[in-house]
């Protein structure tokens, strides 16, 4: 069979490599592969076991978070041994990915996939080349990998996903101020940095990334949110060397199906993305493998099913975490109490161990049921105390 794969991000680059490995003809068709997306590249430590990720490309490992509240109060929460984020060059890694696909007999194809026409059991694929001029080529799968802005998914699917925003700025600090920093990414819960999700800070090597995401309405207030992130936190980057800003959307939301006849989505462009944190490359990257497994299973004889089964199989998988964190961000976002409650329950070493490790492994710990007791018992005593005390200081929150 031949699959054309629209997009080589993660995703793309992934669901090549596993076709061209099983013997099928895959075509990588990539706009812009000298570019930098912008991202903070945070990747879980799981990501680097099951994909075996090079270390060359890691350019710092986070042994721990910072979780700072609305109040300012900081807690400090180790990853549990063996787990990690570790930050990345977005174009190192996903050049990388590209490679090796390559070296797996995908072709690359410099382009962008504009569109596709359905002639019988077969897709012609139409995509603009360096060159500027159109130029298509059959398939009998085509993958949208595209992005948040995905052309495949909004022809497929009819629409586009609603999406939220995010900004980054990445700054090499002074190196004694990286130093306080140490292995710990930082995550500010105040809704003076935004007033829908949190604030973000990751180190990478001798640059940190820092940056803010909020819905789309707040769009206008960007700039604002991310100048008030920096003040906050003015005592790890003040007098810092900013080296670039840039932003991007990002879905909120998924389609019902991933797709439509023989047509697949993977990672942005099906919604694969955690709204909360901005987190979608190992979404991207395992969506893409399971596209290409369901392919290889039902694309030759069962094409009527596929894209039910794809749809059953990355939902199995990929769709209780998405479960698990919509629900913490439902609560955790709903008041400033909330967000400062979630923050001082990170004390509790279980929460926290609980928490760090549904990020870095995707594992969802079950909670013992008199250690649900217990921390119920918890909860209700740090929310008394916050209503009491900490909620009546004039600038909470601010």
């Amino acid at each position: 069979m031949q699959i054309v794969i629209a997009g080589g991000g993660p995703g793309g680059a992934v669901c090549a490599r596993t076709l061209a490995k099983a013997g099928h003809r895959a075509i990588l068709i990539e706009a812009s592969r000298s570019s930098d997306k912008p991202c903070a590249g945070g990747l879980p430590s799981m990501l680097f076991e099951h994909y075996a990720i090079p270390d060359l490309l890691v350019k710092q490992r986070t042994s721990g978070v910072i979780f700072q509240a609305p109040s300012g109060l900081r807690i400090h929460a180790e990853f549990p041994e063996g787990q990690y984020i570790a930050t990345v060059n977005r174009h190192e890694f996903d050049s990388h990915l590209r490679w090796a696909a390559e070296d797996a007999g995908a072709i690359q194809v410099d382009g962008r996939v504009l569109g596709y026409d359905e002639k019988g059991n077969k897709l012609l694929v139409r995509y603009r080349g360096p060159d500027g001029n159109v130029r298509t080529t059959e398939a009998d799968y085509l993958i949208g990998a595209d992005g948040a802005h995905s052309r495949v998914a909004r022809q497929t699917m009819g629409e586009l996903l609603p999406m939220v925003i995010g900004i980054q700025e990445v700054i090499e600090p002074v190196p004694d101020r990286m130093q306080v920093l140490g292995n710990n990414c930082l995550f500010n819960y105040s809704p003076a940095v935004s007033p829908d999700f949190y604030g973000w800070i990751f180190p990478k090597g001798e640059q940190v990334s820092v940056g803010i995401g909020t819905r789309l309405e707040n769009r206008t207030k960007l700039q604002t949110l991310l100048n008030r992130m920096k003040e906050m936190h003015s005592d790890l980057l003040e007098g810092g060397k900013s080296i670039k800003r840039n932003g991007a959307l990002i879905p909120s939301g998924q389609y019902k199906e991933h797709g439509l006849r023989r047509v697949l989505l993977v990672g942005d462009a099906a919604g694969f993305v955690l709204s909360a944190s901005g987190e979608g490359i190992y979404f991207a990257m395992r969506s893409g493998e399971i596209a290409a497994e369901a392919i290889v299973a039902f694309g030759e004889k069962r094409s009527d099913i596929l894209v039910s089964k794809y749809t059953d199989m990355v939902n199995r998988e990929i769709s209780p975490i998405f479960n698990y964190f919509s629900k913490i961000e439902r609560i955790t976002y709903k008041s400033t109490v909330n967000r400062e409650v979630f923050v001082r329950l990170t004390k509790d070493k279980f929460m926290a161990r609980k928490i760090l490790s549904a990020f870095s492994t995707k594992i969802r710990y079950r909670t013992p049921f008199f250690k649900k007791i217990a921390v119920m018992f918890e909860l209700l005593a740090i929310r008394l105390n916050v209503a009491l005390t900490v909620s009546r200081h004039p600038d909470f929150g601010k």
